[in-house]
């Protein structure tokens, strides 16, 4: 199959080469599902002095590039693909970088994160091209390490993030910094940045369109649907907020019990039980609770058409006994990189804690020849956890966190 690219992919990367020309890198920052991936390798091909060229990204993404790589008829140069945390094995000389999903694995803050260090030596004095549709969805902050890894970064002037956070800091009115008291000392949360001063510095090396811009005719929509829990798992979710233990027995002839003695343990285990799984020590446990799966076969069954994401492990083994249609996939690994523009139903039984992975999420359906609805299905208990993450991570966009669950919960 031979991938014929849009016109306005054609247009932005001119725009992109344009942008490499003359700053040595580009951000593409477009919507999910607008061609990120052939934008980019079409702004290469147009540079007769780059041969070989290097694409970082994540594990469960390498075979959709190397499919894109297959299909885009005329490509020129040489191709590797690798996942950011195999870059210690790589030989390859690149005269270019593509850095995608840069918002998820080069993004750390304040410190520099191993991953970081293993791709800064891949990007020394070499054009670098960004891609991700959510760059700083967590805030500006996330923006100074991935531009650090490029040489020509307009922020080189500073010698790590705590003194260009100095200059970019957002300020009240007597002129302090965002932070928090822990033991009794004020703890910097290097959250907070100056949007205004922030983003005229760096603006022009982005490429942002959203899909309505581009011609898409289909957006997702948000479908709430309220599972009622039996009493059974009310009972269990109670006693375990309240107690932070909980003792029960799945075959009738064994005796679990779960300590959750830890705000993070409280969080996780509240958050799986939901779902009817739970997990001690190093076993994943499915318990007698269907209340979602249940919901799920009475309201679209089990067809070839739909998709069910899931957080946890345990969640994953429990809906492939029940499941044997749809398409099972774990919502954090499959939030981005993968074309589901071909399913009808999409539905997210667990979400994790990211807001930029829930906008990254949503969009899997989106392509520009959709024309039917696209609606993500969340299964939301209320005033349960589940409740609490789609209200901060979907609605107020911001991560659900052992603080904000302590605050909200405990």
């Amino acid at each position: 199959m031979v991938m014929i690219p849009w016109d306005f992919q054609l247009d932005l990367a001119k725009r992109a080469s344009l942008l490499l020309s003359k700053y040595k890198l580009a951000y593409l920052a477009m919507e999910e599902r607008t061609g990120k991936s052939i934008t980019g390798l079409l702004a290469i091909e147009q540079f007769t002095d780059i041969k070989r060229v290097l694409i970082i990204t994540k594990k469960k993404a390498i075979e959709g590039w190397r499919e894109t790589l297959a299909e885009c008829e005329g490509l020129t140069k040489t191709y590797m693909v690798i996942n950011y945390n195999s870059l210690h094995k790589v030989k390859f000389v690149a005269d270019i970088v593509i850095l995608d999903e840069a918002h998820k694995y080069v993004s750390s803050y304040p410190k520099k994160s191993a991953t970081w260090t293993m791709t800064k030596a891949h990007c020394l004095n070499k054009p670098l091209i960004y891609m991700s549709a959510t760059p700083y969805a967590q805030g500006l902050q996330l923006l100074y390490h991935q531009l650090a890894l490029s040489s020509y970064s307009p922020w080189n002037k500073y010698q790590n993030f705590y003194t260009w956070y100095r200059d970019y800091a957002l300020r009240d009115a007597n002129g302090n910094t965002e932070t928090i008291w822990i033991n009794g000392r004020a703890i910097e949360t290097y959250k907070r940045v100056d949007y205004n001063k922030t983003m005229p510095s760096v603006q022009h090396l982005f490429i942002v369109k959203k899909r309505t811009e581009l011609g898409f005719t289909q957006e997702p929509e948000d479908i709430i649907h309220n599972i009622v829990l039996s009493d059974k798992t009310k009972q269990a979710y109670n006693t375990l907020l309240k107690n932070k233990v909980l003792e029960f027995s799945i075959t009738g002839n064994d005796r679990y019990t779960l300590i959750a003695d830890t705000i993070l343990k409280l969080r996780t285990a509240l958050h799986m039980l939901e779902g009817g799984v739970l997990k001690i020590d190093s076993e994943y446990l499915i318990l007698n609770i269907a209340d979602k799966v249940d919901y799920i076969l009475s309201t679209w069954g089990d067809t070839n058409d739909m998709v069910i994401m899931y957080q946890y492990i345990a969640e994953g083994n429990k809906l492939r006994k029940t499941f044997t249609k749809a398409l099972i996939l774990q919502s954090t690994s499959y939030a981005e990189g993968i074309d589901l523009s071909h399913k009808k139903h999409l539905i997210v039984y667990s979400q994790n804690f990211s807001t930029a992975d829930y906008i990254q999420r949503r969009a899997r359906q989106a392509n520009k020849n959709r024309d039917t609805a696209i609606k993500v299905h969340f299964l939301i208990v209320k005033n349960a956890i589940s409740a609490q993450v789609y209200k901060s991570v979907s609605v107020n966009k911001i991560n659900y966190t052992d603080k904000l669950f302590e605050a909200l919960t405990i």
